[in-house]
């Protein structure tokens, strides 16, 4: 358990929470047993639960996983009171820990964080989450660069899994940040109760709203590039396979008449005009040049080759 203080203002951050302190919890505020009793446990879904002195919300922070090559949402519940705002995690949330520290170490920062109210703390803090889901989305810039740069390179079949990897990121992402909007949304519409004194934070959080349909829309454009990417990947593909296929069939249609023109000139019978003939190998050898020649020409004049 880690606390800032500051204007009379405390942020309490706790990770990985244990029994004791649910029971800190417990005897320092007036929380409901059940709010109590979602902390440890994963919830299902994210959520905003109003009650008399305090909120309850249940949010996620997009974290990439180097090792799935997706991202993950990891959860953070939030309660807020008029003077605290209590983070408790599971897991480490990384913008979590970074704007912690930096407050923690003073200066500017904690004196523009720390001097209204528990709804502007939380808003700095939400900020943080939603820069870091922006930088999220760095890496899938670059693996959509890299598969660009692949797809013309003669290496579609190699980009088949890379594009499935980099689609799956970005649905992950989307899954892990789509909640955010509801949570301002609700946060909007509660925030002129629950914070009567501050008439300016629906600015804030109208501007929390606006960040996140940024990186929404940016995600959505990552979604279109990579569907671009993938429907060219599969023509270019489909382009190389046809002109095997069709390198193969007329391969098979000159040589089929050949063979049977061959096979024809050896048959061992009396009436035979080429067996038994001076040089009848090479007579042979001849005509399946010519048949292969003419089948050659053909080709060449219906213009498929």
């Amino acid at each position: 358990m880690k606390t800032i203080t500051e204007n009379n203002l405390t942020w309490v951050d706790i990770e990985k929470p244990a029994q004791k302190d649910i029971a800190w919890l417990k005897e320092n505020f007036n929380f409901h047993p059940v709010t109590l009793s979602e902390l440890i446990p994963p919830s299902k879904r994210e959520k905003v639960e109003q009650f008399q002195d305090y909120l309850f919300l249940v949010m996620y922070a997009p974290v990439f996983n180097t090792k799935k090559r997706t991202t993950t949402p990891t959860e953070l519940d939030v309660l807020i009171t008029a003077n605290h705002i209590i983070t408790v995690h599971n897991e480490p949330v990384e913008p979590l820990a970074d704007f912690f520290k930096k407050c923690e170490s003073g200066g500017d920062l904690k004196n523009k964080v720390f001097k209204d109210s528990s709804g502007h703390l939380f808003y700095w803090i939400a900020e943080e989450i939603i820069n870091f889901a922006e930088r999220q989305l760095v890496h899938i810039s670059k693996n959509i660069s890299h598969i660009e740069d692949g797809v013309f390179k003669n290496i579609e079949r190699d980009m088949i899994k890379e594009i499935s990897f980099v689609k799956r990121d970005i649905l992950d992402f989307r899954i892990a940040v789509k909640p955010l909007h509801r949570i301002f949304d609700s946060l909007l519409a509660k925030s002129a109760d629950f914070w009567p004194e501050s008439r300016n934070l629906k600015i804030y959080f109208n501007d929390l709203i606006g960040d996140y349909e940024r990186v929404w829309e940016e995600a959505d454009n990552y979604t279109e590039t990579i569907n671009s990417l993938e429907t060219t990947n599969t023509n270019l593909l489909n382009d190389k396979t046809n002109a095997i296929v069709k390198t193969f069939t007329i391969l098979s249609f000159i040589t089929f008449p050949t063979m049977l023109i061959i096979t024809l000139l050896q048959v061992d019978t009396a009436t035979n005009p080429i067996r038994g003939l001076p040089n009848d190998f090479w007579v042979i050898v001849g005509f399946a040049m010519l048949t292969i020649l003419a089948m050659w020409t053909y080709f060449k004049t219906r213009k498929w080759l």
